[in-house]
């Protein structure tokens, strides 16, 4: 590695404002209140769960307690990258360094100031100015209250399982038809519901339509009078087998694709996670992914929506190569951002490499931070940036001795760090 190459060449890269094109951000309050509550982030809950077992429960709605039982536990987990988010946050933000939290009983005093930092009227503006937050996309339900959102800042996102994924339980059955306005008995029914909801978040500005989708998840053609029955079956009060539930996603999915069609939106999809499979994990701490998860389930919905943009993230390695492959052959299919487990210098050192080298530059969306709260977005990026350096820098140096490769230059690096953190996503998710 040459640090010389890398220093520069990360300095311009930095100089460029974040576009975080997923968050689970609260828009009405975007920051944290304390250290405790950026401390209730599920990876710092589900490391010192998994370094430091308890059976009791953690205390979330106690961000002062939570800290005092965390703390000691930061220690086991000092080796990762979030510990090394936590630093960032806590040196650049906070004004509070390092050594300040390896004295053993420092938890207060660390809790405390960070009161006082973070309870400024100007702590929002101040996070914002520093990392240069230019743009943040968020996660919302469909009733969820988006009067007084900023269009030209936050950008609303519907999560769209409450259609796909959950029509069989009666209490979101019952909340979708108390937002319709009459009872959901028909497949016109559900386009009704699905097209309010589009109507209401277009007014505010709507990026796309989203989904984390379980693993083997299988896209094929539903008819109506399927759907029909399907829905015959819940007014009857019958429940729904694994079988129907995956004939009625499969329905709801397609039907999700054809309003993006008609709203000219794009539908990002997060693909592979499998749910609850560790029964003492914390909460958002208990899902991981399926190893042999393919995408071959969705050629169907690629194909039959063809004139649909789909951003698409994946959890497991094997299945990042398929991403890089789909998106070389699939004009509509873009690989978006290095999700959840996946979001950490080694797995995104490789699929940076893997869609330089395999995927038209104009294509990936560079990364996303995920994070809960808008503090995580400056450390997260930072580590995102870092990578995709080094990886251009590579690139640049390999070109000057590589009996095939064209010359790569510091301005061909810095164009395609812009395309791929400015200039892809502006473009694939139509932000003005």
């Amino acid at each position: 590695m040459n640090s010389i190459l890398v220093r520069e060449l990360y300095e311009e890269i930095d100089t460029l404002p974040i576009v975080d094109i997923h968050t689970h951000v609260q828009w009405k309050t975007g920051t944290a209140a304390n250290i405790g509550e950026l401390l209730s982030y599920h990876y710092y809950t589900e490391l010192t769960n998994a370094a430091d077992y308890e059976q009791e429960p953690l205390p979330f709605d106690d961000p002062q307690e939570l800290m005092r039982r965390i703390y000691p536990k930061l220690a086991y987990i000092r080796n990762t990258v979030q510990y090394d988010w936590l630093m960032t946050i806590s040196r650049t933000l906070l004004g509070i360094e390092a050594a300040a939290w390896e004295l053993e009983k420092n938890w207060e005093t660390i809790f405390r100031a960070s009161e006082k930092v973070m309870g400024s009227p100007e702590w929002t503006t101040e996070v914002i100015d520093k990392a240069d937050i230019a743009r943040v996309f968020l996660t919302n339900q469909y009733d969820e209250d988006l009067e007084g959102l900023d269009p030209t800042f936050y950008t609303p996102c519907l999560r769209t399982e409450p259609f796909v994924l959950w029509m069989d339980r009666p209490e979101e059955r019952k909340a979708l038809e108390s937002f319709l306005g009459q009872p959901l008995r028909s497949p016109a029914d559900l386009d009704a519901v699905i097209d309010k909801t589009f109507d209401k978040f277009m007014r505010h500005g709507m990026g796309y339509a989203a989904m984390s989708i379980p693993s083997g998840f299988q896209t094929r053609h539903v008819t109506d009078e399927d759907a029909q029955r399907l829905l015959n079956r819940l007014v009857e009060g019958a429940s729904w087998d694994a079988a129907e539930r995956e004939t009625w996603g499969a329905y709801a999915m397609n039907r999700i694709s054809e309003a993006c069609r008609r709203y000219g939106r794009p539908f990002h999809l997060m693909i592979g996670v499998s749910r609850d499979v560790y029964a003492q994990g914390v909460p958002s701490g208990q899902d991981l992914f399926d190893s042999v998860n393919s995408m071959s389930g969705y050629e169907y919905l690629f194909n039959t929506y063809w004139d649909v943009p789909f951003p698409t993230a994946v959890l497991s390695d094997t299945s990042g190569l398929e991403l890089t492959a789909a998106s070389w052959i699939r004009h509509n299919v873009y690989p978006s951002g290095h999700w959840w487990y996946s979001n950490q210098p080694t797995d995104i050192a490789r699929e940076v490499r893997r869609r330089i080298d395999a995927v038209p530059g104009t294509k990936p969306i560079g990364y996303f931070s995920d994070a809960y709260y808008l503090e995580f977005i400056l450390p997260k990026f930072r580590m995102y940036r870092f990578e995709l350096t080094l990886a251009l820098a590579e690139r640049m140096e390999r070109s000057l001795i590589h009996p095939n490769m064209e010359p790569f230059t510091m301005d061909d690096a810095l164009f395609l760090a812009e395309d791929l953190l400015i200039n892809n996503p502006t473009e694939i998710l139509g932000i003005e």
